[in-house]
């Protein structure tokens, strides 16, 4: 291309975005793009299990910890409303695990919205529900996630159903309400909508309605934070893996924040879980539920943090479809996470931690991020390192 050819391409694309520019001014439109990018040095192991020929050696890898990009954008629309559109996909900074993908990863918090002044914010799209909102009320670890996340006493059920619990798995297809604050008082609610629905068929073919809900409120007041969930996940096949109807997963969630005159945060996570299918016959599984519990603390001073969590979780109680009650002895575990960070600057962080799980005999409880494959009755532990850049 010849110079002038240049200079005149050079002076268009000028004018475009200074127009750009100044129609995004005059509209009042914000758009900003944000991101993390996070990846930790982590020597793992699971052993001591039932099998050993099935246990996981120590082992050194790269690990991604929940990298993310996004854009966000707001335009105010007149009387008291603001439009809203946010999208958030995961990045893959080792490509372990997406190397099809590439670089990019799952699709996170994604929606179009209107936001009214004093009411509250209407979302469609893809969103973080209650009971994941709630998780990481007592977990402390950057974005609550890689193996310095101790949240697992909270969302897992020992193995003990055909498919982990949904409960941190984000609402797709969703209709969502985030209230304002009303003397510390919010509320939030989510619908999941029922797309899979089939027709009433005959006696051997699948009845589904997967239609979910999520209720979450919070309440802030000085130094307390609290929180609580309701959620309701149905026609998913989570404890048989069925694909017929009427079975539904509930969790009830609590999550509580403190903050001590010093500064030191203490929080407690406590879960209630409880998977159903009525129509399960013989050796399945026609209910399941278990309890867990967490409490952390976090301290900064300057530019460094400690923090720190311990979870346990219970036995499960189950029964099976021929009315006889099934061995839930020895299905529980313990999770302890100790770490520190160093903060380099505002956007860069170097951290460090030492995580570990101890399952009973019987239990197979992973890190909730980061998970090696556990064996039954293994203890897995890990030590890593890492980087974190946020803008």
């Amino acid at each position: 291309m010849k110079k002038q050819n240049w200079m005149l391409a050079g002076a268009v694309a000028a004018v475009c975005v200074t127009a750009a520019t100044g129609a995004h001014a005059q509209s009042g439109l914000q758009t900003t793009l944000y991101g993390v990018a996070d990846a930790q040095f982590e020597y793992i192991d699971a052993t001591g299990g039932a099998v050993p020929a099935q246990d996981r050696p120590g082992r050194f890898r790269l690990s991604n910890v929940s990298s993310e990009l996004g854009v966000k954008a707001s335009l105010p629309l007149g009387r008291g409303m603001t439009g809203l559109a946010q999208y958030t996909t995961g990045i893959s900074v080792d490509n372990a695990g997406s190397a099809n993908g590439g670089m990019f990863g799952s699709a996170k918090d994604v929606f179009v919205g209107i936001a009214f002044d004093g009411i509250g914010t209407l979302k469609l799209g893809r969103m973080t529900a209650a009971a994941r909102w709630i998780s990481s009320a007592a977990d402390f670890s950057p974005m609550a996630a890689g193996l310095q996340d101790d949240m697992g006493m909270l969302t897992g059920n020992s193995g003990q159903s055909v498919t982990a619990p949904q409960f941190n798995v984000r609402f797709d297809n969703t209709l969502g309400f985030e209230s304002a604050s009303f003397h510390g008082l919010s509320a939030r609610a989510y619908f999941s909508a029922n797309e899979n629905k089939s027709a009433a068929g005959t006696a051997t073919s699948p009845h589904l309605d997967d239609k979910s809900y999520s209720l979450g409120l919070q309440y802030v007041t000085g130094p307390l934070d609290l929180r609580l969930a309701y959620e309701v996940r149905n026609d998913k096949g989570t404890l048989n893996g069925s694909t017929d109807r009427n079975t539904r997963d509930k969790d009830f969630r609590f999550g509580a924040r403190y903050t001590l005159a010093t500064g030191t945060i203490v929080a407690l996570g406590y879960d209630r879980m409880r998977m159903t299918d009525p129509n399960a016959t013989g050796t399945l599984k026609t209910r399941l539920s278990k309890n867990g519990m967490l409490v952390g603390a976090k301290h900064a001073f300057g530019d460094h943090v400690v923090y720190g969590g311990y979870g346990v979780g219970s036995d499960v109680r189950c029964s099976y479809g021929n009315g006889t009650a099934c061995n839930g002895a020895d299905t529980g575990a313990r999770n302890a996470v100790i770490a520190y960070q160093f903060l380099i600057n505002k956007q860069m962080m170097w951290e460090t931690f030492a995580a570990i799980v101890k399952n009973e005999a019987r239990g197979k409880y992973d890190y909730d991020s980061g998970g090696i494959g556990i064996n039954t009755g293994a203890t897995s532990r890990a030590v890593g390192s890492g980087l974190r850049y946020a803008f």
